[in-house]
């Protein structure tokens, strides 16, 4: 019985263990099994102080991510999988503390190349894994992370480890431009809440999309919104902006002011006059988000 009882406690410690990462056991052959590429190879690294991450990325995309009141900066590099993550910003995924990360299973994959696929990790890693497909900051246990495979790098938090390694529990994670990125990209964007889906967009250069941006910007902006004929949202911002009415076709993302008081996110096509204000970065999901009915947007831009 206490041979049996020690390997019951023997099993239960190696799932804890694992949590996210996985190891290359799946039936899944990819690159990183065929030559057994680890975290390490060509990754530039320091070693001098074991309270900051071991990863050293010097140029990347700024971002922050809110766990509760808790703020992990962090610097996503410039790889297919973190680009096309950045593209999502702000994002918001659940996530969940275990013996050596966070990690949280995102609603959709992310493209990936091959020869990027790796084992293991170095402790500060951002990591996308493939297999989950898992949005992972792994803070510890680097040196017994090369069993476990199926793991792309997509960047490093940019604070001490103690910082990420003190939470515990689970949170609704928000990932977003860190403020000084946005400023760098010159130009305006917004993020759009509708229910608990969440879209950022990008803001035309003219005269009525700066004043929304600074409405936006100032007070924040909520808009009750109604369906029209099966192409739009429309609802009233309250107050008139800079028209310069055009007849133009809109599609899918697109942010339209219309009669220079309403506001306008279409998820299909229609031709009209309108002054177009910006249009959503990445559509996925947003004609779900939008359903059949009234919806409520709330246009928020994003602060460190």
């Amino acid at each position: 019985m206490k041979k049996f009882i020690a390997i019951l406690l023997a099993t239960v410690m190696v799932i804890s263990f694992t949590a996210c990462a996985k190891n290359g056991s799946g039936d899944a052959t990819t690159a990183a099994e065929q030559t057994k590429r680890v975290a390490k190879a060509d990754a530039q690294v320091q070693t001098d102080d074991p309270a900051m991450p071991t990863r050293v990325l010097e140029n990347g995309t700024k971002i922050n991510m809110h766990f509760g009141d808790t703020v992990i900066p962090g610097m996503l590099n410039d790889s297919e999988t973190a680009q096309a993550l950045v593209k999502k910003l702000p994002f918001t995924v659940h996530m969940s503390s275990y013996s050596h990360d966070f990690c949280g299973t995102m609603p959709e994959q992310l493209p990936y190349e091959d020869e990027q696929v790796h084992y293991g990790w170095l402790n500060g890693d951002i990591d996308y894994a493939i297999d989950a497909p898992d949005f992972t900051i792994l803070h510890s246990d680097e040196e017994n992370s090369e069993q476990y495979g199926y793991q792309v790098n997509i960047g490093v938090i940019t604070c001490e480890l103690a910082k990420i390694r003190e939470l515990s529990g689970s949170f609704d994670v928000l990932i977003e431009l860190a403020e000084n990125e946005e400023q760098e990209n010159e130009k305006m964007k917004v993020n759009i809440a509708i229910g608990g889906t969440h879209f950022s967009a990008t803001l035309e250069d003219n005269a009525a999309a700066k004043e929304f941006y600074e409405l936006v910007k100032n007070e924040g902006v909520t808009i009750d919104m109604s369906d029209y004929s099966g192409f739009e949202k429309v609802g009233s911002l309250g107050q008139t902006l800079s028209a310069d009415d055009k007849q133009t076709t809109a599609k899918a993302g697109d942010i339209m002011l219309y009669q220079s008081n309403q506001i306008v996110l279409f998820y299909g096509s229609n031709t009209w006059s309108y002054t177009r204000l910006g249009k959503v970065d990445d559509i996925s999901g947003l004609e779900k988000a939008l359903g059949s009915g009234d919806v409520r947007a709330v246009f928020t831009v994003s602060k460190s």
